[in-house]
């Protein structure tokens, strides 16, 4: 693998008065392969992360999901909804995860928390991981390398999504696109999954690249 040394500048934000980094905030920049990268892997900056849980069933959860985040409650298996700045991932028959932009969690989940009533449950996982959008026209066969689940376009479908092994890791993988995934992984796994994309895709090539 043919690999650049990474960019010194870091992907930071200011929260009180201390600066917090990405997982991969020392890869930026970094690239592998000869050839003009084609495979471009971006992490996310900071996003807040939910778990909800609750009865699908309950038309009152469904509404007041809904009511409070904006986006519809997806119970379809492995299947995701999103607006402009929240998405809703299937995880199970009574388990979703919520990304929303960073700094919008903790509103959020006061949101749900007077508007849902009954069994459930808002737990806060930023802190436990991250968000990688992977892009470009190679991005599928990328995909195949990492292991047994059938990523092929004929099954794997754009607006899909599941929970997996990825790379010997445990990710949930979401199709944006024919040409787009998003990864969403624990923070422990960020490093060597990095490593893995880069030494992977660095027959197409490719770079880490800043949130546009």
């Amino acid at each position: 693998m043919s690999e650049s040394l990474p960019a010194h500048t870091r992907t930071t934000q200011e929260l009180e008065g201390r600066y917090i980094e990405t997982p991969l905030h020392y890869y930026l920049g970094t690239e592998s392969g000869q050839y003009k990268p084609e495979i471009e892997v971006c992490e996310s900056e900071l996003k807040g992360h939910l778990i909800l849980r609750g009865d699908p069933d309950c038309s009152s959860f469904v509404q007041g999901v809904e009511s409070a985040v904006g986006v519809k409650l997806p119970t379809e298996a492995c299947t995701w909804e999103s607006n402009e700045g929240t998405s809703i991932y299937w995880l199970g028959p009574d388990e979703w995860l919520l990304i929303t932009d960073g700094g919008m969690e903790i509103e959020l989940e006061q949101r749900l928390r007077e508007t849902l009533t009954g069994h459930i449950s808002v737990v806060d996982v930023s802190g436990g991981q991250t968000l990688i959008t992977i892009t470009g026209d190679s991005t599928e066969l990328l995909l195949r390398k990492s292991g047994g689940y059938d990523f092929h376009s004929d099954h794997f479908k754009v607006g899909k999504c599941i929970q997996t092994n990825f790379a010997k890791a445990t990710a949930l993988v979401v199709k944006r696109s024919e040409s787009s995934i998003d990864l969403v992984i624990r923070r422990s796994f960020a490093d060597y999954l990095a490593r893995w994309l880069l030494d992977a895709a660095s027959e197409f090539g490719c770079r880490v690249t800043r949130e546009a």
